[in-house]
């Protein structure tokens, strides 16, 4: 055991490019705390010598462990620049199966933002979204595909649906903040529940990294993405599309799975509650300064909503 808790801690080994081993990652917050305490309970309450390799194994892992998932609570000097002009974005998913039009509406009211994107729900229920928060968002554009919407208090000077050569369909718009061109992203890639989803959203990732690398002016890529901040395909998006991570510096602020007390579950939705895992992300331009990250309370959703106040220097 103590040998499978280290490999899994490791995670930039080649070994989390396997499938199975992005499923077993997700969770790796669990993980991390097994060897803690596996770790106390055998320096506890008497030291064997005896048992120092198995000891020596497991407090390498937790350095791995306490390493990964530490550095995204330490403070950023680039977050401390001065200057620019503020923006704020939001990305929500909202399984179809769960949506309630007053329910979102009145979330969204409560957190007034410039820019926000709205995953999964139909055509239908995102217009009925639409016309109770028009006058917070004059500007709106529906997705052709992948089930996304975008509202935003700037003008959208231009928006359009593509998949960039993938089987996955994101949404791509230009939105005119005071004078300054914005590109935002909309992106939803498939869940890694099957392997061919696993391979459609690895090569979804690859194919929105080579876009944001291409990209002159300042970009917002957000959205559910199915991948957790340590997946060694979140790592190869960050370091091929030249974003950053806004909960670099901020926290790790899992997302999923949470869900409104009032609500039934599954069996299964039992389980997945344990999870609580940051899959809902927002990535944006070297150039922008992340003052704050907060995620909210789910509402009808499995998903809580990711805000991020930023600052365009």
């Amino acid at each position: 055991m103590a040998l499978s808790l280290l490999l899994i801690s490791f995670t930039p080994g080649v070994w989390y490019k396997l499938w199975f081993f992005e499923i077993v990652g997700t969770g790796y917050l669990w993980f991390a705390g097994l060897t803690l305490i596996l770790l106390l309970a055998l320096f506890l309450p008497k030291f064997r010598p005896s048992r120092w390799k198995l000891m020596i194994t497991l407090a390498v892992g937790l350095g791995f462990y306490a390493s990964t998932i530490g550095t995204w609570y330490v403070p950023r000097l680039r977050d401390a620049r001065t200057g620019g002009f503020p923006l704020t974005v939001m990305t929500y998913n909202v399984n179809y199966q769960l949506w309630e039009t007053s329910a979102v509406t009145d979330l969204v009211r409560a957190n007034p933002v410039d820019v926000f994107g709205l995953v999964e729900p139909f055509k239908e229920q995102a217009a009925e979204l639409l016309d109770n928060v028009q006058d917070l968002y004059p500007y709106y554009y529906r997705a052709t595909g992948g089930g996304l919407s975008l509202f935003s208090r700037y003008p959208i000077t231009e928006a359009t649906t593509d998949n960039l050569g993938t089987r996955h369909h994101s949404l791509f718009a230009s939105v005119n903040v005071t004078g300054h061109p914005i590109r935002v992203v909309v992106a939803h890639p498939l869940a890694p529940i099957s392997m061919p989803n696993f391979i459609n959203r690895n090569q979804a990732m690859v194919a929105l990294a080579a876009y944001a690398a291409q990209q002159s002016i300042t970009t917002v890529i957000m959205g559910d993405f199915n991948l957790t901040s340590w997946s060694i395909y979140f790592r190869n998006f960050i370091i091929n599309s030249g974003l950053r991570s806004v909960n670099l510096g901020h926290g790790l602020n899992p997302t999923w799975f949470y869900t409104d007390e009032a609500r039934s579950l599954s069996h299964l939705d039992h389980w997945k509650q344990a999870l609580k895992i940051p899959i809902d992300h927002i990535f944006v331009s070297q150039n922008v300064r992340v003052d704050q990250v907060i995620t909210l309370p789910s509402g009808v959703s499995d998903h809580r909503p990711v805000i991020a106040k930023l600052r365009v220097m």
